[in-house]
């Protein structure tokens, strides 16, 4: 990364690196999915960009073969093993540091009846096999502090509005007074939180 990005990373004194070093309490981390990626030497843009320094290419699919079931979202597929391969590869590759899997989840499409959103056994099926890979990472050693599902209300999101479903609770965006709903998922974290 030093050698690509070169002057555009800040510069510390050895008085800022000390302070910095070892000041954070967790690592949060966003984990909805996981893609192929590929190493590959990118040309130079101008103006430069995040995505250009990761100097790689990523994917959905090999040999046209999808690398899991895909969500609401063009970019959210369900791949349940990276939740395991990112918590395990911090765990190892950063000394243990506390991990907080600040979001989770998956969408549904809008335009459904309120019935099928209600029934939601896709995003039943993504948060056991997503949680279960998780505490195979915590079984393992990892340092998990906390885990938030995305989310707990359908939402607002930025790219789709609210077309698309996050929530474990229907949120009725037609209805004057917001009618609110709980999904089949919800009823499935409340029996896995009782457990």
């Amino acid at each position: 990364m030093q050698d690509l990005v070169k002057e555009r990373l800040p510069r510390f004194t050895p008085s800022e690196a000390k302070l910095v070093k070892g000041s954070a309490d967790y690592i949060g981390i966003n984990q909805y999915t996981a893609s192929l990626m590929k190493g590959q030497k990118l040309t130079q843009q101008t103006p430069t960009s995040y995505s250009a320094d990761w100097q790689v290419t990523y994917a959905f699919e090999r040999n046209g073969k999808p690398i899991g079931p895909k969500a609401n979202s063009n970019w959210l597929y369900i791949v349940p093993s990276g939740m395991y391969g990112c918590v395990h590869y911090l765990s190892q590759k950063y000394g243990n540091p506390a991990i907080v899997i600040t979001e989770n989840g998956m969408d549904q499409p809008g335009g459904l009846t309120r019935d099928q959103y209600l029934r939601d056994a896709t995003r039943v099926r993504f948060y056991r096999s997503y949680l279960s890979e998780l505490k195979k990472a915590i079984d393992g050693g990892a340092n998990v502090l906390g885990y938030f599902a995305w989310s707990l209300l359908d939402n607002f999101e930025w790219i789709s509005g609210y077309s698309s479903k996050f929530g474990i609770v229907y949120v009725d965006f037609n209805s004057p007074t917001l009618d609110r709903h709980p999904k089949a998922s919800a009823y499935w974290f409340r029996d896995l939180l009782q457990h």
